[in-house]
């Protein structure tokens, strides 16, 4: 995963620090970070629905970018 994507995305989460967006993303990119943990199905259904919705092309890019690394 491209470093920028993941600095895109903690950037958003400090800039929206109290919403289930924010704390979603940042566990997920947390758990990028991790070579052991597993995301689970949840995560990924979670993750899927943020892309659909996001309008910001470069929240946009990073999330998919998210979305390869940790769902392939």
């Amino acid at each position: 995963m491209y470093e920028w994507s993941r600095i895109t995305i903690e950037e958003y989460c400090m800039a929206h620090p109290k919403t289930k967006k924010s704390k979603i993303l940042y566990d997920l990119v947390e758990l990028s970070y991790s070579m052991e943990c597993e995301p689970t199905e949840e995560d990924s259904i979670n993750l899927e629905r943020i892309i659909a919705r996001e309008k910001n092309l470069e929240l946009l890019g990073a999330l998919k970018d998210l979305d390869e690394f940790l769902f392939g």
